[in-house]
């Protein structure tokens, strides 16, 4: 069965600005898996409450994209719903807005461009 997929514009954070080191050097081979958090792309933070995320955290295999990312700079990728059927992926709707978490740390951010149910986009 494929997985549906998500075509999205990412920017990922430059280490000034909290992100990562260095981005991921090649977003195409299905190797890095982050979390989407649906909301406010300007969110730099996770909310925890008793040191318990009160967000939602969807998990994404990134499988198309650019293999060569510049922080700051937007590219499109083509991201894979990890977890569905057993996870509702209902909020990745095409406009929603989302942080790119890996564990509590806002590593970059994106929007949703178009979805696919049949696992291309």
């Amino acid at each position: 069965m494929n997985q549906p997929r998500i075509q999205a514009q990412i920017t990922f954070l430059s280490a000034s600005e909290g992100g990562r080191n260095s981005p991921p050097t090649d977003v195409s081979d299905g190797a890095y898996r982050p979390h989407l958090v649906v909301g406010d792309p300007n969110q730099r933070k996770a909310w925890p409450v008793d040191n318990v995320a009160q967000e939602t955290y969807l998990g994404v295999t990134f499988v198309g994209g650019s293999s060569r990312v510049v922080a700051g700079e937007p590219f499109l990728a083509e991201l894979e719903l990890l977890y569905w059927p057993n996870v509702s992926y209902e909020s990745l709707v095409p406009g929603a807005t989302f942080t790119i978490r890996e564990g509590p740390h806002v590593v970059g951010y994106g929007n949703v461009k178009s979805i696919s149910m049949n696992g291309a986009t």
